[in-house]
């Protein structure tokens, strides 16, 4: 697991906070190869974290450092990750652009997308409150399904394998049963075509 305070997310709307954190990313990932005497790793990304490991994996300069994690993935793994958006952030947007999709064909990408039913008993008033602004500030379309915050139609990723997870949230401030939650991980898990 990438050690990955507050305070780095809260500056990953710049290209240098994405590098800080795809920095950590290198660090971990060199370690775990170290440890493991291992020569690839599977990667797991939660929410924006999905989208940068997609250009983590790229071998292109990216703000002066070169990732290259595609020479060392296996499987790349997303859970309610922003991919595809009407409004992307500029950063979203660059990804989905110069690496759509499952844009390397050596690595098998799976993209996991939460579906819940925002007044149910099982979201949180947070959710209650942004889900629908949240949808269609992403896919221009605020009565989307999604995990009460990421629309369906934007974290399934083109041309990857897709789960949908029903009575699935973004995260745990968005109710009960996150992606992360051990029922669900399970539930994703099983579901994946495993390189």
């Amino acid at each position: 697991m990438v050690d990955v305070s507050r305070k780095d997310w809260f500056k990953s709307n710049s290209e240098k906070g994405w590098v800080d954190i795809l920095n950590k990313v290198r660090d971990t990932v060199n370690l775990a190869l170290k440890e493991n005497k291992s020569r690839k790793i599977d990667f797991i990304g939660h929410s924006s974290g999905g989208v940068m490991l997609r250009l983590y994996l790229s071998d292109e300069p990216f703000n002066n450092e070169i990732f290259n994690g595609k020479s060392y993935t296996k499987n790349l793994i997303t859970l309610g990750s922003p991919h595809q958006a009407v409004k992307a952030t500029a950063l979203r947007k660059f990804v989905d652009e110069k690496y759509p999709g499952n844009f390397f064909k050596n690595i098998n990408y799976v993209s996991v997308g939460g579906e819940v039913e925002i007044k149910s008993k099982q979201t949180s008033l947070i959710t209650k409150i942004i889900a629908r602004g949240s949808y269609k500030s992403i896919s221009g379309d605020k009565n989307a399904k999604g995990d009460g915050l990421v629309p369906l139609s934007s974290s399934l990723l083109e041309g990857s394998q897709k789960i949908i997870l029903p009575e699935t949230v973004h995260g745990g401030i968005f109710g009960k049963n996150w992606y992360c939650t051990s029922s669900k991980v399970s539930e994703w898990w099983k579901q994946i075509n495993w390189k």
